[in-house]
């Protein structure tokens, strides 16, 4: 399934932001008054976020079974193993068998249904509780594409809307999840999990030519409702019955509707009276011929793609079969295309012209955690590959839309009315007010945000749903409640709320989970199955879960969820964000502006090849992304520009802010500018490294692109990127530039190639990708030559006493600072002479304070490292409690709750003494 290309697909839940805050007070005089003069230098930029409430987690093991997975709770640093493999199936199906006999530690797919008693049953798994999916699965169209003759049109064709609409008849979606999925699916008729929590809307009226009543005809209508006369059944009269029990037959109910909708788009000219099989088929259907590609790798995708090719054969030909002709032809009516996500081609799209690869696709989504991930950022027509020949004046396609070879609306839905309603429901200045649509009434309601002319979010998707249905652009079908299982011998296994395993939610669980001694496997090496290769793991190309499971593991972005509550997120390359309005800038943004969010970036972050993450290389990352319409840099769609204002600060200036806008363009990866701008990484780097700013910005900023404004705007217009790495052809791991800042390593060598089985990044299946920590073979908390974001640097954060309050963090640096290099230690200053940080000293024989323990306290000051949150006092949901018991390979780092300090941390003494 494409996983959504936002990590963070959310929740609304209402962060709040302090402004910058300033503090008077006397700072006692010490020794080395150059380490006060760099951290008022270093520091003076920075703003502080406030927090939220939140709560500490204790694990609790359920006990009703000895194989249950304990509920663990997550640790905002890692890996805690050096190395992970990741294993390639042909399908779920052999992942699964693979887990049962030891081959693989944590699979990504779920338990099928029927296995979950003999795995669960079984000493050596352990299995997850239920979770809902936060995805979904749906019958999508190609909607620039030729049906039978019809031209769809964009979506917006009547006889378009009436071959979907009846198609939309061919399952009886309950009896489907039934056969399936055991029951442990949900049926939908909205592209949108029920895990969201939205109203959605009264489909009775939806099918104008068969309209429906009854219990179920009400707002927040049960799923299954749309488009669905009767109950299946197999029907009688024709050349034989359907194969499942799901599809309606020859002369039932929702076989008649659909041949009336198929007559209604000029089809046929009649039907069977007592069958309802289309009579006076024209050559035009016949010279014009669909192909369903029907997902192979999943079996409720392979039986639904051919259930719904054999109610459309059925309704042609009275013969119920998975491809199928007339006039002595098998195939001039449908033809079915089975196969694996990495064979769809559906999603390259072309710069150049409208991609007519396909027709019918069986598709899915993960990671929706919000409605808009899906009503605007899978189908709004901002999101197509927007080349001038389907744009005004010569198309309905938005003006806003970008050529692209990653486009995330690849269905090419473009209709004007739907843009606008769900624009509305995206920028809508609230989530609800009195006057919203209310669940059981039989006809909605709908409200304005208080004081304002503007519809709330809540009635602007609810009816963005409804024209979505009335219009039938895809059909959804389904989500589900999965189950995972892994190894029993594994700790600290992380199931993400929502995806579970499947990633790219999985990449804390991969962050996390540890094992001092597989007792299968490669010593200190997850053995990560993945049930698909990788399509591509090019920043601009990339676009499945499969894919964004490597790339977030690679690249880091601003922001990171936390998984136990995906509606939420930390500041996580950045120390704080500040939204600023135009009038807070000290220069003139580009026109349209209304808002800009401040990036103030950690400067502890290095690429995985030695230099250090600057802001020019988020400025260029989103520039590139935006301007190049990557399915990636979606969430970047209201970005007017970007301006540098220090090397670790960067303004983002965004046309329209709406309840998810920050949090979308903070989840977006950083990439290194150095490697895929044109000006190529000499030029970089010297501007990087030049100390004066002005002449490093005048340097850099033609590197990011050549559309800049008169205040020295970067516009996301074009792009200084390397035309020829934006390329579909274009596999970084082939080429060796897959080096981003994040926690696993291509470790090649050189870095950022040579860590798969095969040459590209499709690997077969059978092959492998191969990563390593950032920071393997140093020392926890020693160099910065490792993950920012490692145990050791968590660790050594701990023992800093820093908490990114800055009047406080400033006064410790100044406690410290008074202590520097006095014999004995006061006792103010005791903690700082032992732990990580002095890792000789002890409570019985503290060790000095000199110039390395002060740099690590100042590294920290201003450092929450789960900002916005308080861990202390108001943590984020399911964190371990502070201090925890971190690994960074054969290393445990223990708090001094657990060690105590009577003995110096490199003796096995506590971290934080």
């Amino acid at each position: 399934m494409p996983a959504i290309p936002l990590v963070f697909r959310i929740k609304l839940n209402a962060r709040k932001y302090s402004g910058h805050q300033e503090a008077s007070m006397t700072v006692r005089s010490f020794k080395d008054l150059k380490l006060l003069l760099a951290f008022v230098v270093v520091f003076s930029m920075l703003s502080l976020p406030g927090s939220l409430s939140g709560g500490s987690y204790v694990p609790q093991i359920h006990l009703a079974a000895a194989n249950t997975a304990p509920n663990q709770p997550w640790y905002p640093a890692g890996p805690s193993m050096d190395k992970i493999q990741y294993q390639i199936y042909t399908d779920s199906t052999a992942e699964i068998t693979a887990l049962q006999t030891g081959a693989v530690d944590i699979p990504d797919s779920p338990i099928p249904p029927s296995a979950v008693p003999q795995i669960c049953g079984s000493p050596g798994f352990l299995c997850t509780a239920p979770v809902p999916f936060s995805g979904y699965f749906e019958l999508e169209f190609h909607l620039d594409q030729n049906f039978w003759g019809c031209q769809m049109s964009f979506g917006n064709s009547a006889c378009g809307v009436n071959i979907r609409q009846g198609m939309a008849h061919g399952l009886d979606k309950t009896a489907f999840i039934n056969a399936e999925l055991s029951g442990t699916g949900v049926a939908i008729d909205n592209p949108v999990p029920p895990s969201v929590n939205l109203v959605s809307p009264n489909p009775c009226g939806w099918d104008s030519a068969h309209a429906q009543s009854g219990s179920n005809c009400v707002v927040a209508a049960p799923g299954g409702t749309a488009y669905h006369l009767a109950m299946a059944a197999a029907g009688a009269g024709c050349t034989n019955t359907p194969s499942f029990t799901y599809t309606p037959g020859c002369g039932t109910p929702d076989f008649c509707a659909a041949a009336d909708h198929f007559i209604a788009a000029g089809l046929a000219t009649g039907k069977n009276p007592s069958t309802c099989v289309l009579t006076g088929v024209p050559s035009t259907v016949t010279s014009n011929s669909i192909h369903f590609f029907v997902r192979s790798d999943d079996v409720a995708r392979l039986h639904m793609g051919d259930s719904y090719a054999q109610f459309i054969c059925g309704l042609f030909t009275g013969a119920f079969s998975t491809g199928c002709g007339i006039g002595g032809s098998s195939t001039n009516i449908v033809v079915t295309d089975t196969g694996s996500i990495t064979q769809f081609p559906g999603f390259t799209t072309s710069k150049t012209s409208v991609a007519l690869t396909w027709w019918v696709y069986t598709a899915g989504f993960s990671n929706i955690q919000t409605f808009d991930a899906s009503l605007y950022y899978i189908y709004n027509g901002k999101f197509v590959s927007g080349i001038p020949a389907i744009q005004p004046p010569n198309g309905p396609c938005s003006s806003e839309s970008i050529p692209s070879f990653s486009a995330s609306n690849y269905m090419y839905l473009c209709n004007p009315s739907y843009d606008s309603i769900s624009n509305q429901m995206e920028f809508a200045p609230c989530l609800s007010a009195p006057g919203d649509p209310t669940p059981g009434s039989p006809n909605p309601t709908f409200s304005n945000c208080p004081s304002t002319s503007q519809l709330t979010a809540t009635s602007a998707s609810y009816q963005a749903q409804d024209l979505f249905g009335q219009n039938a652009f895809t059909i959804p079908v389904w989500t589900q409640t999965n189950q995972f299982a892994y190894l029993s011998n594994w700790q600290r296994v992380v199931v993400q709320n929502g995806d579970g395993f499947i990633p790219p939610g999985n990449t804390v669980a991969e962050f996390n989970a540890y094992n001092p001694n597989p007792a299968v496997g490669v010593a200190g090496t997850i053995r990560q199955g993945y049930s698909q290769s990788a399509v591509s793991v090019n920043p601009f190309i990339a676009t499945t879960n499969h894919d964004l499971g490597l790339v977030d593991n690679i690249w880091d972005s601003p922001y990171r969820a936390n998984p136990s509550q995906p509606g939420t997120s930390l500041e996580w390359m950045t120390v704080s964000t500040s939204q600023l309005p135009p009038s807070g800038l000290a220069y003139v943004p580009p026109t349209g502006t209304v808002a800009t969010f401040r990036f103030s970036l950690r400067q502890d972050i290095f690429w995985q090849t030695g230099q250090k993450v600057t802001a020019w290389d988020l400025a260029f990352s989103y520039v590139a992304l935006k301007a190049t319409g990557a399915s990636l840099g979606s969430g970047l769609a209201p970005i007017t520009g970007m301006k540098v204002i220090s090397p670790s600060q960067v303004d983002v200036n965004v046309n329209q802010v709406g309840l998810f806008t920050k949090l979308y363009v903070g989840s977006t990866i950083v990439f290194p500018g150095r490697i895929w701008s044109s000006c190529g990484a000499s030029t970089w780097d010297a501007g990087a490294n030049n100390q004066n700013f002005a002449a490093a910005n005048a340097a850099l900023t033609p590197c990011i692109g050549p559309n800049v404004s008169s205040s020295g705007v970067v516009l996301p217009t074009a792009s200084a990127v390397d035309t020829a790495k934006i390329q579909p052809s274009y596999d970084p791991l082939a080429a060796g530039t897959l080096v981003g800042s994040g926690p696993w390593v291509c470790v090649g060598p050189p870095v950022g190639t040579a860590c798969a089985t095969s040459p590209g990044i499709q690997a077969p299946a059978g092959g492998s990708y191969f990563l390593q920590r950032y920071g393997l073979g140093t020392i926890p908390g020693a160099t910065l030559n490792t993950y920012f974001r490692s145990s050791g640097n968590l660790a050594l954060w701990a023992w800093s006493g820093d908490t990114g309050n800055f009047p406080n963090d400033f006064l410790e640096f100044s406690i410290a600072s008074s202590c520097f290099g006095r014999m004995p230690v006061p006792t103010g200053c005791a903690r700082w002479s032992m732990g990580i940080g002095n890792p000789t000293g002890s409570s019985g024989s503290p060790a000095p304070i000199g110039l390395t323990q002060m740099s690590i306290i100042q590294r920290f000051v201003g450092v929450n490292w789960v900002a916005p949150y308080d861990w202390r006092m108001s943590p984020p949901q399911n964190i371990a409690i502070f201090p925890p018991v971190l690994y960074e390979g054969s290393i445990s780092l223990n708090p001094s709750t657990v060690t105590g300090c009577t003995i110096p941390f490199n003796s096995g003494g506590g971290y934080d003494c």
